[in-house]
C-alpha cells in the first residue's frame, strides 16, 4: 500500500514537473516573440528616422539643421536600451554617438542603415519560422524603400551644385533604374521623372536641396507607415 502511494505520488510529481516545464517554455517563447516583434518595430522606426537624418546631413541652413537635430533626439531615444545582445543582434547603437557628431557622413549612415536592414531580415526570418508568416517580405520592402531614401539623400547633396556632379549622377542613375520599371506605381513615376529632368540630367540644377527632400519624403513616409501598420496588425493577431 505504501509503495503504491509512493509510486502514485512520484508519478504526480513527474507529471507536475513536466507541466511546469512546458508552461515555462511556452511563456519563454511568448516573451521572446514579443521582444523580437517590438525590436522589429523599433528597427523599422530607426530605419525611417535615420534615413531622414542622412538626407539632411550635409545641410547647414537653420531650418534643416533644426529638423536634423530633432531627428537626432528621436534617434537617441530609439537607440536607448537596444536589445542587441539579448537577441544576438549587432550592437548598432555603439556607432550612433560618432555618427551623431558627424551628420554629414553619408557613407557611415549607409553602413548603419545596412546593419538595420540585416537586423530586420533576421527578425523577420525568426518570427516567420515561429508564428507570424504574414511578415514575409518585410525586409525586401524595406530595402526597396532604402533605394528611394538613398536617392533622396544623394539628390539633396547634388542640388547644392550648379549641375549634378558626375559621381553623384552615376549613383543616382543606377538608383533611378532600380526604382523604375513595369511595377512602378503612378504616384512615384512622375516624381522620379521630375528628379531626372530637373536635376540628374539637367544642364543646370532646377531643384533646391529642400525641394529634393520634400519631393520624395511624403511618398516614402506613406509607404513606411503602411509597413508599420502591417507590423502592428501582425502583433495583434
Amino acid at each position: 500500500m505504501e509503495l503504491a502511494i509512493a509510486l502514485a505520488l512520484a508519478l504526480a510529481l513527474l507529471l507536475l514537473g513536466q507541466w511546469l516545464t512546458r508552461r515555462a517554455t511556452r511563456r519563454h517563447r511568448q516573451a521572446l516573440s514579443q521582444l523580437q516583434h517590438s525590436t522589429l518595430q523599433r528597427a523599422v522606426a530607426l530605419l525611417q528616422t535615420l534615413q531622414k537624418h542622412r538626407g539632411l546631413g550635409a545641410q547647414q541652413d537653420l531650418a534643416n539643421v533644426s529638423q536634423r537635430n530633432g531627428l537626432a533626439r528621436e534617434l537617441d531615444q530609439l537607440w536607448l536600451n537596444w536589445p542587441g545582445a539579448s537577441l544576438q543582434l549587432a550592437p548598432l547603437q555603439q556607432d550612433w554617438p560618432q555618427l551623431r557628431r558627424n551628420p554629414a557622413d553619408f557613407a557611415a549612415h549607409c553602413g548603419m542603415i545596412e546593419g538595420l536592414l540585416t537586423v530586420i531580415e533576421q527578425l523577420e526570418d525568426r518570427l516567420c519560422l515561429s508564428d507570424q508568416p504574414a511578415l514575409r517580405g518585410l525586409g525586401q520592402a524595406c530595402r526597396s524603400l532604402e533605394d528611394l531614401a538613398r536617392l533622396r539623400g544623394l539628390a539633396v547633396r547634388a542640388a547644392n551644385y550648379t549641375r549634378c556632379p558626375a559621381g553623384l549622377q552615376m549613383q543616382m542613375r543606377e538608383l533611378y533604374r532600380r526604382c523604375t520599371g513595369p511595377l512602378t506605381t503612378e504616384p512615384l513615376q512622375p516624381l522620379l521623372q521630375r528628379l531626372q529632368m530637373e536635376l540628374i540630367d539637367a544642364p543646370q540644377a532646377a531643384l533646391t536641396p529642400s525641394d529634393c527632400f520634400a519631393l520624395l519624403t511624403p511618398l516614402i513616409d506613406a509607404r513606411m507607415q503602411n509597413l508599420r501598420l502591417s507590423l502592428t496588425s501582425a502583433a495583434e493577431n
